[in-house]
């Protein structure tokens, strides 16, 4: 086995896996996507959930783009959403654009937590601290599948996180605490940041600075998984970590692309079948992970 964890391999086993199951079953799924504002990357990344769920699983998933739309109009419109019977998830992309950003929480919460398929519901993230069944939040999930499809020990380990956020700090640190991790979540404001990475056994890198962790972050033999996204001045992808330096360290370490990435879309594909289905879809993914592993060693 190589150093690098592909996210691209390992979602086609997953993939596979929820599609069969998906065949055996009945009840139509079908998911909204919701975009607001001008952010062309974030109209493609819509786009690319769209193509990529619906070709490999044959999902409904639609992507639907306002150019503008003001709080009331957004938070009825979920509200109607949420009331379809036959509209079985729905997702807002983040950030919110202008003002409606100030309104974050209140404008998520209009989302059924049953058809929350990101996660991102005061009700959903409020679960997953208590560690109840939900919804997770598709980048942590994508993170956590992951090392556990390269069969990678978390009981007991110094787990170091770069975000505190919502969407990827907050619920993968109780991720990690539900398999009996350690993690430490470290911010802009963390004191001594390369000593807390220096004393992890896995760090997290999703603090939205190109390749901002360097080897001297990194202990011999650490895992290291890149959630950051760049285009560097010659116009090639990087990410949070400078991969060439922390490549030779580390044990295993995700690229800048073709790592957390397909995971994350591969995630949402999950939890808009556990959306239908319930807990049954956490067996598949399970399953999935099992055959996994036979790839990874």
């Amino acid at each position: 086995m190589g150093k690098k964890i592909s996210g691209i391999e390992v979602s086609k086993i997953l993939y596979e896996e929820l599609r069969n199951y998906l065949l055996t079953r009945e009840s139509p799924i079908h998911v909204v996507d919701i975009s607001i504002g001008d952010d062309f990357g974030g109209q493609m990344y819509s786009k690319m959930k769209q193509k990529k769920i619906s070709k490999e699983t044959g999902i409904d998933f639609d992507s639907i783009h306002f150019t503008g739309i003001n709080k009331d109009k957004l938070e009825s419109y979920l509200e109607k959403l949420s009331k379809d019977p036959e509209i079985t998830g729905i997702m807002l992309q983040l950030p919110l654009p202008g003002t409606l950003k100030d309104y974050e929480r209140e404008i998520l919460d209009k989302i059924s937590p049953t058809k929350d398929v990101d996660g991102l519901t005061t009700s959903s993230i409020g679960k997953l601290v208590l560690g109840e069944d939900t919804l997770i939040p598709c980048t942590p999930k994508g993170i956590e599948t992951l090392l556990h499809a390269y069969d990678v020990p978390l009981e007991g380990k110094k787990v170091a996180i770069i975000n505190r956020s919502n969407i990827v700090g907050k619920p993968l640190a109780h991720l990690m605490l539900q398999n009996n991790a350690t993690p430490i979540i470290c911010h802009s404001k963390t004191r001594d940041l390369k000593e807390v990475t220096r004393e992890s056994d896995i760090v997290v890198a999703a603090l939205n600075k190109q390749e901002a962790i360097t080897a001297d972050f990194i202990k011999e033999g650490a895992v290291v998984i890149d959630v950051g996204v760049h285009r560097n001045e010659e116009g090639k992808t990087v990410g949070d970590v400078d991969f060439a330096s922390v490549y030779e360290k580390s044990s295993l370490i995700t690229p800048p692309t073709g790592g957390v990435g397909p995971m994350t879309i591969c995630m949402l594909a999950y939890n808009s079948a556990k959306s239908v289905y319930g807990k049954e879809v956490d067996e598949v993914l399970q399953q999935g992970i099992e055959k996994a592993k036979v790839l990874t060693r």
